[in-house]
């Protein structure tokens, strides 16, 4: 794996874990819009990562 792609996905993790504990704490907009920020960018990692593998 490349760096970057390591990097997306911590970040990921990070947005998600944000969206557990806000979950927890009551606070369903920062919830939902860790989760859907995280879901969109692994994603776009996903997808540029076998753009670049594609040639």
């Amino acid at each position: 794996m490349k760096q970057t792609t390591v990097i997306t996905i911590i970040i990921s993790l990070l947005l998600m874990f944000l969206s557990l504990v806000s979950w927890i704490l009551k606070s369903t907009d920062l919830s939902l819009i860790a989760a859907n920020l995280a879901t969109v960018v692994l994603l776009i990692a996903f997808i540029w990562d076998n753009r670049n593998n594609s040639n």
